[in-house]
């Protein structure tokens, strides 16, 4: 039950006997055009969200895409930025200096952060936007194994 419909239940329940009044009338009219207005809304929400999901994944490497969606599904642990490069470089068999360059790229897009020369020893962590941006990159993947 939706929000919308919990509020006109309440409202009905309280105005019980009195619903031919204009004022009830009035109420539960503006509810149904809130309810609406919000629905566009969420719709609007929705498609520019999509947009900006395929704009970013669109400047993205194939292989940041595949190193964001790693880290979304398998990255649990705090693990500092040079530990992550040596397990990211042995799981996807490619060299440390590609698996660094990859990742410097992730972090100048804001969608990990980590440390860097001044800050060391911070542990690597994907921000809401990278968070975001691997599950529509896996929702990709998804549909395309559903083809």
């Amino acid at each position: 039950m939706t929000a919308a419909e919990n509020l006109r239940t309440e409202l009905t329940l309280s105005w019980k006997g009195k619903k031919n009044t204009s004022s009830y009338q009035r109420i539960i009219r503006t509810l149904e055009a809130l309810r609406e207005s919000l629905i566009l809304h969420y719709k609007e929400y929705h498609t520019i969200r999509q947009a900006l999901m395929e704009a970013s994944s669109n400047g993205l490497t194939g292989k940041q895409r595949v190193i964001l969606r790693w880290l979304a599904e398998n990255y649990r642990e705090e693990t500092i930025y040079t530990v992550l490069i040596d397990r990211l470089s042995m799981d996807m068999g490619v060299p440390k200096s590609t698996t660094r360059w990859n990742l410097r790229g992730l972090r100048e897009a804001g969608l990990i952060k980590a440390g860097d020369k001044d800050n060391k020893g911070i542990p690597v962590r994907l921000t809401e936007r990278g968070r975001f941006l691997a599950g529509y990159l896996d929702s990709l993947t998804q549909d395309a194994e559903h083809i």
